[in-house]
């Protein structure tokens, strides 16, 4: 199974049980929203990892889809300021294991060495690492160009056509074809 199946298995296995309860279900800002901000240092690292999570290879990786910044939104108006404090261990604690691992900064390592330690501190039991993988994984398949490089995607308003031919390997559709 390559990294792009494994994206889709794991966001269509999550469901609405990530980022949040409340996320899905909240259109506007929340009012019990938490007052961090993401600052430009916090940006650039959350875009490296969405970066080394979902990589540019035949489609697009997470910064052309401009993960980072969507996340930022929803860290601003949806999360409560124990989501917010989460999120921010999370990305302090690859930064600070990037130090002492790797003995740079993780947005200055190559993607390789990015890689190599996500992979040693990848902890699905840390609640923080957890929602900004899952947040990460969300940002990319709501976007246009992530969803058109997963699946194959049918714009909406369109044609129903209930009846599919399918051939092993093909991408599942999303639209109104699924």
């Amino acid at each position: 199974m390559n990294r792009r199946e494994l994206i889709k298995n794991i966001a269509i296995i999550s469901g609405g049980l990530f980022i949040g309860s409340n996320f899905l279900l909240t259109s506007c800002k929340r009012d019990d929203a938490g007052s961090m901000v993401l600052s430009e240092d916090l940006l650039k690292l959350l875009s490296e990892i969405s970066e080394t999570i979902i990589p540019e290879t035949e489609t697009v990786g997470a910064k052309a889809t401009n993960v980072a910044q969507f996340i930022s939104k929803v860290f601003q108006d949806i999360y409560s300021e124990e989501e917010q404090s989460q999120f921010i261990a999370a990305l302090t604690m690859i930064n600070d294991k990037s130090k002492e691992l790797m003995g740079d900064d993780f947005v200055k390592l190559s993607s390789d060495k990015r890689a190599e330690l996500i992979n040693k501190v990848k902890n699905p039991k840390d609640k923080g690492f957890l929602a900004m993988y899952q947040i990460i994984l969300f940002s990319y398949l709501s976007s246009e160009k992530g969803l058109q490089a997963s699946f194959r995607y049918t714009p909406v308003p369109g044609k129903f056509i209930g009846d599919v031919p399918y051939k092993k390997g093909d991408k599942m559709y999303a639209g109104l074809n699924f």
